[in-house]
């Protein structure tokens, strides 16, 4: 299987690549934070607060898009 978002080899169960699924487990664990310190913040609010950061990285962009458009995974 193949990763949705690059085509490298997908980790299984998942249908993401390592990095991506590196990116993912980071998005998750932000929100925990970014909610805290916002004193609660929508999910989708916070994708779209990561995808217009200039610091986010590229494969955590690329989930958040993926993430924005399928619900929080």
């Amino acid at each position: 299987m193949k990763c949705k978002l690059c085509r490298r080899d997908a980790e299984q169960p998942s249908s993401l690549c390592t990095y991506h699924n590196q990116a993912r487990d980071s998005l998750n664990e932000g929100y925990r934070a970014w909610n805290g310190a916002y004193g609660g913040l929508a999910w989708d609010e916070y994708l779209e607060r990561i995808k217009r950061n200039p610091e986010t990285g590229q494969w955590v962009k690329e989930v958040a898009e993926l993430m924005g458009n399928n619900g929080h995974d």
